[in-house]
């Protein structure tokens, strides 16, 4: 950064006896950083379809009603889309189960093995069902008893197929949910933890450099304010001689009445710049402590949402895990009330409610991510707008500074000229205070007595102020050299760039975009998971429910594998309904 210039004095003091202590200069930064480019993901994303709306950020800061309106409406319609999709597989899904296995087969929730009559509608073909002879005629039929009824081998192999490729279907939607949520952990939510982190890192960096600033700052206001108290004795010596410090007429005391004259003279100037440039320096600084930890305690809500992610995706993949356990049973055929109590009360009902919250966080993340590519497009251009907004919570020069290092340091501070003026005004100071302490520093006070014309008590309050003025001036330099070199572009664009480019952009954004691509995909292949849940269940036999049209009871009669070839027609009679 090549402002705050060094100041040229030249004065009288062409000529000095010799330099107590040597000037502390300040040397201009040569920084220059590094230039932003938006990463080609936020590109990618900024530019996803609006559907006629506008993807220009800065429109919801500056625009008015109706641009933000467009905006807002332009970032939530993929969102809208998304949920409305999610809406119509549920009503599908609920509207395949309430219409059945006969109608939709695996689609309603359950594998049926077919049976020979499967796909008969003719009312004129009935079931003919094979029932033992009772011993006693009179007695009737009173109770189902298992019946011969055999498929063809090639429906056998083509049902057979069927199941292996629900099942696999399942599996692989399984495997493919596992693999997202390892992948919406490692590099969504790690993305998401490293951009808090790097928050976290820029609110301490900020706040290390805003304290320090903030105590050079009140150096240079205390070392001003103790030149001018020391200035009370003297100028009661003045008032005690005629309203001159050295009332002789020799030619250093020529030198002393002028040098002394000066040095009060810009003292008054040096204390009006310090009251107009830095009086609210420091109250701006503070305020940007108070708000740097404000945003510090907000972090602490974003490490329970980050806590919320990982325990999402560890239960919906120990979900999925103990749904392929529940296929490994169903393949071996094992049923019974743990399976069904684990299904039914457990495994189902918390898996919805994930899936639940898959969906609606795909739309939020979608929101989140399409805004922040919106903001990271050009992010300094933004951060000055929304900065614009809140200008009016800054009273003195350190807004125009915030400006610059946002701008990337080139856009010149607006209280750049006051700076400048405040060092310069501070080295004739301090010149000055050297000036006179070449003078009279190392004349005894019986000398000053002789020189001056004062008695040993004026002479004696003299010789304190030059020895004094000194060396506040020189920590009066001190601290202005070193407020200009804290004020530099390397020292607050580092924590800016750490905070927003990196931080937000890179890391956040990024994050962002992963944690969604993941959860869209959970999401769609949990619902494929849920469209083939038959798989979980064993392969359900067929039931055939037998009624008669007069008073007789309904007869089920249960199938079993038995070929038919092996009944014995002696024991058996043929019922056709």
């Amino acid at each position: 950064m090549e402002f705050l210039t060094n100041h040229n004095h030249t004065t009288h003091s062409q000529h000095r006896y010799r330099h107590l202590e040597p000037l502390l200069d300040y040397t201009p930064s040569t920084y220059i950083p590094e230039p932003y480019t938006a990463p080609n993901s936020i590109s990618a994303t900024h530019n996803q379809p609006r559907y006629g709306h506008t993807n220009d950020f800065e429109t919801l800061i500056d625009g008015g009603e109706d641009a933000t309106r467009d905006y807002i409406t332009g970032i939530i319609i993929g969102a809208l889309i998304i949920l409305s999709v999610a809406v119509v597989w549920f009503l599908a899904i609920v509207i395949l189960k309430c219409m059945g296995e006969k109608k939709v087969g695996f689609l309603a929730g359950r594998l049926i093995r077919p049976t020979a009559t499967t796909g008969s509608s003719s009312k004129g073909e009935g079931v003919e069902v094979v029932m033992p002879s009772p011993s006693n005629p009179e007695d009737g039929i009173d109770e189902g008893v298992p019946v011969n009824h055999a498929i063809d081998t090639e429906t056998e192999q083509k049902f057979t197929r069927s199941v292996h490729l629900i099942r696999a279907i399942f599996i692989l939607s399984a495997i493919v949910v596992i693999i997202s949520g390892g992948v919406f952990y490692g590099k969504g939510v790690v993305s998401f933890k490293n951009s808090i982190d790097e928050v976290r890192l820029g609110i301490d960096l900020v706040q290390t450099a805003a304290r320090k600033t903030i105590d050079l700052t009140e150096n240079v206001i205390q070392a001003e304010g103790d030149i001018e108290e020391e200035l009370v004795p003297t100028a009661q010596v003045e008032q005690e001689n005629n309203g001159e410090i050295c009332g002789l007429n020799s030619e250093v005391s020529a030198q002393v009445r002028t040098v002394y004259v000066e040095l009060t003279k810009n003292v008054d100037l040096l204390k009006e710049m310090v009251e107009g440039s830095l009086a609210s320096f420091s109250h701006d600084l503070k305020n940007l402590i108070t708000l740097t930890e404000k945003v510090d305690s907000g972090l602490d809500q974003a490490d329970i949402f980050f806590y919320i992610l990982i325990t999402i995706s560890v239960v919906l993949i120990g979900l999925i895990v103990a749904m392929l356990v529940g296929v490994f049973f169903a393949w071996k055929g094992v049923s019974n009330c743990v399976t069904k109590a684990m299904q039914y009360a457990i495994i189902w009902p918390l898996f919805i409610f994930f899936l639940v919250l898959s969906w609606l966080f795909a739309t939020l993340f979608l929101i989140a991510s399409l805004a922040g590519s919106d903001f990271c497009v050009n992010p300094d251009k933004n951060t000055q707008a929304i900065l614009g907004q809140d200008e009016d919570e800054f009273q003195g020069i350190f807004f125009g500074f915030v400006i610059f290092y946002v701008s990337g340091c080139t856009i010149q501070p607006a209280g750049e000229e006051e700076i400048i003026a405040l060092a310069s005004q501070a080295r004739v100071v301090l010149e000055y205070a050297h000036d006179l302490t070449e003078l009279l520093g190392e004349v005894p006070i019986a000398g000053i007595v002789a020189l001056c014309g004062l008695t040993i008590q004026q002479a004696t309050a003299v010789k304190k102020f030059v020895n004094f003025s000194h060396d506040v001036t020189h920590l009066l330099n001190r601290a202005i050299v070193g407020l200009r070199e804290v004020l530099a572009c390397e020292t607050f664009n580092p924590i800016y760039t750490t905070f927003v480019h990196k931080a937000l952009c890179i890391e956040g954004v990024s994050g962002l975009k992963s944690i969604f691509t993941t959860t869209l995909i959970i999401s769609i292949f949990s619902m494929i998971m849920i469209m083939f849940r038959a798989a979980l269940y064993p392969i359900k036999e067929p039931d055939v429910k037998l009624a008669s049209s007069d008073e007789n009871a309904m007869e089920v009669a249960k199938y079993n594998e038995d070929s038919p070839g092996e009944k014995d027609a002696g024991d058996e009679q043929v019922v056709v309904y």
